[in-house]
């Protein structure tokens, strides 16, 4: 398991903060935070003018345990050795961006602690997960559908999660029994994908479903062609000692990492055509990147984060790319750090809250009117249209509310 020393004390916070309470069993990893967390976004709060400067240090936030490789690993078809070429950076033109947005909680059943951990991109359904007091038997997962909850389930295993939902109602998680194993819930039923040992990350309208195989950060990435079926590994390329898929778009393209042997994870493409291939280093300010973490992938977008490393700092910009031109567009000021991108190519981060970004136009979401103190927002879904966007607050006490953004 590769660890990102760059995780701050923000950070722990956030992912700390669900694990409050009694443990649901023998493993200390949350997978509500660990699988969201790894598949899409490796988080440093440290929101500047889009370029973050930490300083390098051997210890992780929350003493190494909860710090994840870039988008965890990659996925999809057969590669096809790609020549990349030289990225140029895009400007993109700036359509008009959304306006009037409000922010309401999502139902709980009268729980006080929950988390949105995944959404479709019609931004009708949601999942999440339900914290009892006193943890009880498991913590109960939830799925909503137009702001209401329509199925609460308990898996049984430890520290099960769903972390995305299509269109059509099917879900996909992981839970501990005891090893990681991953799971699909469709026609209000919870039943294991084939393969064994391993994890979901992410699922299309399609049915498609993309993730990993093995152990947890050690595995290689997988596609399940649907809910029932049994997986295909994904090839590495050589040199690679481990890869996961995270993230996977209506297309097929999938996104993922890989990991060479003795280095960090960087980005990586698992192309519907049949190729694949590394993603390009973006330069920032003259200089090279020296990996690219990517975040999300929708409609041929993806947007994620370029890591420059010197001596003795590493320091963060962050980007969106278009997969058809092989360009990156560095996100303005403000954009906070990515989190999810919409189909229309409309850019959500984190900052002090959420932002939508489009062109050069940053739209910051409001707070939760309710909650005291500060706050962080999580995100975990943004519509095709830009218009919805799913997450919850990580408050400083243990607070975690699901939220729910609308705009138009």
């Amino acid at each position: 398991m590769n660890q990102h020393p760059d995780s701050a004390d923000r950070d722990a916070v956030a992912l700390l903060s669900p694990l409050a309470g009694d443990p649901a069993g023998p493993s200390r990893i949350d997978v509500a935070g660990a699988m969201a967390e790894g598949r899409r976004r490796r988080r440093t709060r440290w929101w500047t003018s889009g370029m973050a400067v930490v300083a390098v240090t051997a210890t992780t936030a929350a003493g190494g345990t909860l710090a994840f490789s870039a988008l965890g690993r990659p996925t999809p078809p057969p590669p096809r050795p790609a020549v990349t070429p030289s990225p140029s950076i895009a400007v993109a033109a700036p359509p008009a961006g959304p306006k009037d947005c409000t922010v309401s909680r999502l139902p709980t059943a009268g729980i006080e602690k929950a988390l949105v951990t995944g959404g479709d991109a019609s931004g009708r359904w949601h999942v999440g997960r339900l914290y009892p007091p006193g943890g009880g038997q498991g913590r109960p997962l939830v799925v909503w559908r137009d702001g209401k909850i329509v199925s609460q389930i308990r898996v049984g295993g430890s520290d099960d999660s769903f972390v995305d939902i299509n269109s059509r109602g099917q879900a996909v998680g992981s839970g501990f029994d005891p090893e990681i194993r991953p799971y699909a819930y469709r026609d209000g039923k919870v039943k294991p994908l084939a393969g064994g040992e391993g994890a979901a990350s992410a699922i299309n309208d399609a049915g498609v479903v993309v993730g990993s195989l093995g152990p947890l950060y050690e595995g290689v990435p997988a596609r399940w062609a649907s809910v029932t079926a049994k997986p295909q590994r994904l090839p590495l390329p050589a040199g690679a000692e481990s890869g996961e898929a995270g993230d996977i778009d209506e297309a097929g393209n999938v996104l993922g990492t890989i990991t060479p042997k003795g280095k960090e994870g960087t980005g990586y493409l698992w192309l519907a055509d049949g190729t694949a291939r590394r993603m390009p280093l973006p330069e920032v300010d003259g200089r090279k990147a020296t990996m690219f973490w990517p975040a999300a992938i929708r409609d041929g977008w993806v947007v994620g984060r370029a890591v420059i490393d010197t001596a003795d700092t590493r320091s963060f910009a962050f980007f969106r790319y278009r997969i058809a031109s092989n360009t990156y567009e560095r996100l303005v000021s403000g954009a906070g750090m990515p989190a999810r991108v919409a189909a229309n190519g409309w850019v959500v981060g984190e900052a002090d809250r959420p932002v939508i970004t489009v062109g050069k136009r940053n739209t910051k979401l409001p707070a939760d009117p309710k909650l005291k103190g500060e706050q962080q927002y999580i995100v975990e879904s943004i519509s095709d249209d830009g218009l919805v966007v799913a997450g919850y607050s990580a408050g400083p006490n243990t607070e975690n509310h699901p939220l729910l953004w609308r705009c138009r």
